[in-house]
């Protein structure tokens, strides 16, 4: 404070020395502070200045003449618990003045030091200034918050009055109505309401809550769970509450209930954009979502299936059945298509027999013939309306984009123009927009029903290609290789089926049968003295993301009754990239069984050294592309000969395959590769030149491991 700045104040000496209090006088005028002063030297007269007026600053004696200083602090403390306080004293210690000061005495200054009087009732001023103002926003806080409580006790929304450390100050009883919780369960959980908040819209909440605008026209909506579990939905605003000085005091909110608003806008978009029998998107609907989808697809470079599907005789049926039998069969229609699509998918009901699908693209789609034949099939079997069984089948034309139209009116002209041409084909069948695609489709079509007749008849059978140890020269393990003898087509090699096998889901009956088949066959060599040490199966993507291959295996195991080390599971490296942690707990679950784990086409997938670190492959096989100019491209060399560094160090054995000749070779044991697979030992053999092979070596195993 500025001496020369200060207003006028009425200071009460409690002094007994007249000379004193006017030296006091003389002081403060010199150094330009304006006080009234008045001086008492008795109880009585300070009990009659205390009645009589209203003092800004007391200064007292410690020792004046039938005056107890205790006893002058309670007097003043009892009429003006407010009034600052200073001691003034020559005699009294430190140490008694700073008890004295903890009892409600502002300052201490010793009397012959005037001079600092002045700084000392400057700052007690300062303080008393400070302490008014408190008092004041307190209790204008007090009043507003008494104000606000009445209100809001009579507002049928929820209202809430937030401190700065985030407890509630006040909660309206509307919260019980809307909530089912009583405003004193959020005085004691000050997180209660995070917790009753939509998990989807707590995120909302907080940014809402926390930096709100100012601006209570823009409410946030979000829902609640309620004490009996229900959901509800709430329009909430709020503002922050500052005092005349712009200090912070908290938020005010309301929480207003629109739940059936909400309800109504809900039913008034479904009715909008739903079809209301089946609850599919309708033709206003799939209209946005294909325009949604193409923009995606072209800013992503990818492709889209436009699909349209077209039920079979549906009219027929609908007459003969009535048309309330009629809606039945479509919902139960609309089902089927849904349980049969994947994830992701948009279907929707574009009139009374008529559905649109749009497939986007996907890192492992099944193919889209695939697919639209599943759809197909789904179809085909019967429905059970009222305990009557009904058929119906249905037709599907498709559009690819972008090849049959980048624009939306073009690609629905082509998948509608397809649609038509299934129709004139003979119905319950597919076509694509182009005519080469639909003749691919057909084709694959037939090869998938003849695989799956393979699958269930005795058409497949399996070779074996023997593994040589590199520094012995002997047979130490095979690798079992699926083929297909087909009756018309003659033998079809792997590569022309398993693809299809993949994306049909008929991999998995066809790696059981694959892996039954080589343990039968183990335990038919084993029972001949004839079994090498170990025979290698491939195992599918799909066999180990679908988590039935340990199954597979315990079932394999068990009915032949091999020594388990006596098999080994071959694993392509891109499974392991593809989902770490779901690939290491497959492993880990069949290492427990006691096979051998063996990671196929090692090098072109890029492994983690630390995760092969954790999953203990027993074997890693080079793939042929490195091996196949291992002598002639130092790249590839290379390649190989880190491979095999790599392996050895964390205690694999190491095969190369597709070796052809003896120059291969020769390399390959000077870089110190364990084992060699290929034409240069021997093609790939059925069972019976296999076990002929096997007795011409004499193949015993001497070490399993």
């Amino acid at each position: 404070m500025n001496a020369s700045q200060s207003a006028p104040f009425r200071l009460l000496a409690i002094e007994d020395n007249p000379a004193d209090f006017r030296l006091l006088v003389r002081q403060l005028r010199k150094d330009g502070l304006a006080a009234d002063c008045t001086r008492v030297a008795s109880n009585e007269e300070l009990d009659a200045a205390l009645e009589a007026g209203t003092w800004t600053l007391a200064l007292a004696d410690y020792q004046i003449p039938g005056m107890d200083f205790e006893s002058t602090l309670s007097r003043i403390r009892a009429r003006c618990p407010d009034l600052p306080i200073i001691l003034v004293s020559g005699t009294v210690g430190e140490e008694r003045a700073v008890e004295l000061m903890h009892c409600g005495v502002g300052d201490f200054v010793l009397k012959d030091h005037l001079i600092r009087m002045v700084p000392a009732i400057e700052r007690c001023l300062r303080e008393a200034d400070e302490q008014r103002a408190r008092r004041e926003a307190e209790a204008a806080l007090r009043e507003s918050e008494e104000k606000y409580r009445i209100l809001a006790e009579y507002s049928p929304n929820w209202e809430y009055w937030m401190a700065p450390d985030g407890a509630y100050r006040y909660v309206s009883p509307a919260c019980r109505e809307v909530s089912g919780f009583a405003p004193a369960d959020f005085f004691a959980d000050s997180g209660l309401m995070e917790s009753i908040i939509h998990p989807d819209d707590l995120n909302a909440w907080r940014v809402h809550r926390d930096e709100p605008t100012g601006d209570d026209t823009v409410p946030l909506s979000f829902r609640i769970r309620t004490r009996d579990g229900d959901e509800r939905w709430l329009e909430h605003v709020c503002k922050p509450v500052l005092d005349e000085a712009g200090r912070f005091l908290g938020r005010r909110g309301s929480h207003r209930d629109v739940t059936e608003r909400r309800c109504a806008e809900q039913k008034v978009d479904f009715l909008t954009h739903r079809d209301p029998l089946t609850g599919l998107p309708n033709r206003s609907l799939f209209h946005e979502l294909l325009t949604r989808a193409i923009a995606h697809a072209e800013r992503s470079g990818t492709e889209l299936a436009l699909l349209f599907l077209d039920l079979d005789n549906f009219k027929t049926v609908n007459e003969s059945l009535g048309h309330s039998r009629g809606d039945q069969l479509l919902i139960a229609v609309s089902q089927r298509l849904r349980d049969a699509l994947p994830d992701g998918n948009a279907l929707a009901r574009v009139g009374g027999d008529e559905f649109n699908l749009i497939l986007e693209h996907s890192a492992r789609p099944p193919g889209i013939d695939l697919l639209a034949q599943d759809l197909i099939d789904a179809l085909d079997a019967p429905f059970l309306i009222d305990g009557h069984p009904v058929y119906i089948g249905v037709t599907i034309g498709i559009a690819l984009y972008p090849a049959d139209g980048a624009a939306i009116e073009t690609l629905q002209s082509s998948a509608d123009a397809a649609l038509n041409r299934a129709k004139q084909d003979g119905r319950g069948i597919l076509r694509f927009f182009s005519p080469e695609l639909t003749a691919r489709a057909k084709a694959r079509l037939a090869l998938e029903v003849e695989l799956r007749h393979a699958i269930e008849g005795d058409e497949l059978l399996l070779y074996y290609q023997p593994q040589t140890d590199l520094a012995s020269g002997e047979t130490v393990g095979l690798e079992a290789l699926v083929r297909w003898r087909h009756p018309a087509r003659g033998m079809i090699q792997p590569g022309d089926f398993i693809p299809l096998a993949e994306e049909s889901g008929l991999v998995v009956p066809l790696g059981d049968w694959v892996l039954l088949t080589a343990c039968r066959q183990i335990k038919a060599w084993l029972d001949a003295g004839l079994a090498p040490c170990r025979t290698a199966v491939n195992v599918s993507t799909v066999q180990l993301s679908r988590d039935h291959l340990i199954e597979s295996v315990q079932h394999a195991l068990r009915e032949t009754g091999i020594p388990p080390e006596r098999l080994e599971l071959e694993i392509t490296e891109s499974f392991l990239m593809a989902d770490r942690e779901h690939a290491f707990r497959a492993l880990a679950e069949l290492r427990a069984l006691g096979v051998r784990l063996s990671i196929d086409d090692f090098g072109t997938g890029y492994s983690s050294l630390a995760y092969l670190q954790r999953i203990e492959i027993h074997e890693l096989k080079i793939d042929i592309s490195f091996v196949r100019d291992v002598t002639t491209n130092l790249s590839n060399a290379s390649i190989v000969k880190a491979i095999i560094a790599l392996g050895h160090s964390l205690g694999s054995q190491i095969v190369a395959e597709g070796v052809e000749t003896q120059a291969q070779a020769d390399y390959l044991r000077a870089l110190h590769c364990d084992m060699i697979q290929g034409y240069l030992v021997s093609r790939p053999l059925p069972v019976e030149e296999t076990t002929l092979f096997l007795k011409r070596i004499g193949a015993t195993c001497r070490d399993a491991s």
